[in-house]
C-alpha cells in the first residue's frame, strides 16, 4: 500500500467527529428523490436550475459539470448506489430510483452518516431551530447559533433566517443590561441542553467583525418605542453583542465557530476578527471554510493567536486545489491540534462526498509532506487522527 493509500484510509477510518453540518430533519427526508438531493446541496449554488426531468440533464452537465461542488456529490452518487455510469440523460432515472427505494428505510440517512461515513459525532447547525440535534442526540451535538441575539434590538428586526431571540422566548427587553444577562441565561441553558459551542454566520448579513462598542452606543438600538434605529445604533448594538458573546464563550467554555469569507463578500475577511481575537484570548475562535478566498490571512491569524481554530469545512468542496494549497501552507505555520473538519453539508450523500473529497486532500497533502521529508509517516498518520476526530474532541469537549 503506497503511502497516500494508507494515509486515505486513516483518514476516513472510523470515530470520525465532524465539525460542522446543516442535516435535514427526518421529516424533510422522508420523501426525498435525486432533484431534491442536488437542490439541497452546494450545486445548487451554480445559478443553474436542476433538472426536472431526465431529457435536460445533459444541458445541465455542460453548464455545472466541471464544478467541484457537482464533482464531489456525484461521485459519492455513483458509488454509494452502485452505478456503473456517471450521472447522464440516459442514468438519471435509474439513479432516482436507487436514491428513493434506499430512502424507503427510514433510518437511511442516519444509516449513511453512522456506518457509511463512520461519525461518532456531527456538530450540527440547525439555523432554522438554534440549538436542535433534530431529536437524535446519540449522533448530532448541536451548535446554537447567536446571529438571532446580534439581530433582536427590537422584536421586529430578525437575522436572515427569519430568527428574533425576543419572539421566540417571549421577552420585551428594552434595556442592554438586561438584554445582555438575558443572552448568558440562554446560552447556558442551551449548554446544559447539550450545545457544544456557539455559531456566528453573520458573514450572510454584515461585516464578521466588531469596533470597539460601548453600553450606551448599544442602548440607542433600543427602547424609545423605535421600530426602525439609525444604522449607526444598530452597528454599535451589534458590535456590543457580539463583544458579549465572546465573553460568553469563555466563561462558558464554548468554542465561538465564525463562518469566514465567501458570505456576502465584503466584510467576510477573516482579519476583520483581529480586534475581537486579539481583545480575547480566552475564547477559542474556530475560524471556518479557511477563508477562502483570503486564505493568507487565516493562515496569519493561526500563527499569531493561540486561541484560533481552524475549520476546513466547506474548503475542500468549493475547490479541492485550493484546500491542498492552503492545508500545505496551513501545516507549516500552525500546530497540529488547531486543524478541524466538518462536512457542511445538508444530505448525507453530500456529507460523504465531502467526506471523501477532504479525504483525498489530506492525503495528497500528508504523503507529499512525507516524500519531501518533511513529515515521518507515522507523524502524517497522527495529523490525520488529529484533523479527522482528536482535536474536536479537544476543542469541542466531545469525549463521549
Amino acid at each position: 500500500m503506497s503511502n497516500f493509500e494508507e494515509i486515505r484510509t486513516r483518514v476516513l477510518s472510523a470515530g470520525i467527529i465532524n465539525t460542522h453540518a446543516h442535516h435535514l430533519t427526518d421529516e424533510e427526508v422522508k420523501d426525498i428523490n435525486l432533484k431534491r438531493i442536488f437542490d439541497r446541496s452546494y450545486v445548487s449554488w451554480c445559478g443553474v436550475p436542476t433538472p426536472s426531468s431526465s431529457a435536460t440533464v445533459d444541458k445541465w452537465l455542460e453548464k455545472i459539470g466541471n464544478r467541484n461542488f457537482y464533482f464531489s456529490l456525484s461521485h459519492a452518487l455513483q458509488k454509494m448506489y452502485s452505478m456503473d455510469k456517471p450521472i447522464s440523460s440516459a442514468v438519471w432515472d435509474e439513479y432516482d430510483r436507487r436514491v428513493k427505494k434506499a430512502h424507503e428505510n427510514s433510518r437511511w440517512h442516519l444509516e449513511i452518516l453512522q456506518k457509511t461515513c463512520g461519525y461518532q459525532a456531527v456538530v450540527q447547525d440547525s439555523y432554522w431551530n438554534p440549538g436542535s440535534n433534530n431529536g437524535h442526540p446519540e449522533i448530532f451535538k448541536p451548535t446554537f447559533r447567536v446571529n438571532p441575539f446580534i439581530w433582536s434590538y427590537n422584536r421586529k428586526s430578525m437575522d436572515h433566517n427569519g430568527n428574533n431571540v425576543q419572539i421566540t422566548f417571549g421577552q420585551h427587553i428594552e434595556d442592554i443590561k438586561t438584554y445582555t444577562d438575558f443572552m448568558y441565561r440562554i446560552i447556558k441553558a442551551k449548554k446544559e441542553e447539550g450545545c457544544s459551542s456557539l455559531k456566528s454566520a453573520i458573514a450572510y448579513e454584515r461585516s464578521i467583525g466588531a469596533d470597539a462598542a460601548t453600553a450606551e452606543e448599544a442602548q440607542a438600538a433600543m427602547g424609545l418605542n423605535r421600530d426602525d434605529p439609525p444604522e449607526a445604533a444598530i452597528r454599535k448594538f451589534q458590535d456590543y453583542v457580539l463583544d458579549a458573546i465572546c465573553v460568553i464563550a469563555a466563561d462558558l467554555k464554548m468554542p465561538l465557530q465564525i463562518h469566514t469569507g465567501l458570505g456576502i463578500m465584503i466584510g467576510s475577511n477573516p482579519m476583520q476578527l483581529q480586534y475581537l481575537i486579539a481583545k480575547h484570548p480566552k475564547t477559542v475562535f474556530v475560524l471556518m471554510h479557511g477563508g477562502y478566498p483570503w486564505m493568507d490571512e487565516l493562515c496569519g491569524l493561526v500563527h499569531v493567536y493561540p486561541n484560533v481554530v481552524v475549520d476546513l469545512c466547506w474548503l475542500p468542496l468549493i475547490s479541492s486545489s485550493a484546500a491542498v494549497r492552503f492545508l500545505h501552507e496551513l501545516l507549516e505555520v500552525c500546530n497540529g491540534d488547531k486543524i478541524v473538519w466538518g462536512c457542511d453539508t445538508w444530505t448525507s450523500e453530500e456529507s460523504w462526498g465531502a467526506l471523501l473529497t477532504v479525504a483525498d486532500v489530506l492525503a495528497t497533502v500528508l504523503d507529499e509532506k512525507v516524500s519531501a521529508g518533511k513529515l515521518s509517516k507515522n507523524s502524517a498518520l497522527l495529523l490525520a487522527d488529529g484533523i479527522m476526530r482528536n482535536n474536536a474532541k479537544l476543542w469541542f469537549c466531545l469525549n463521549s
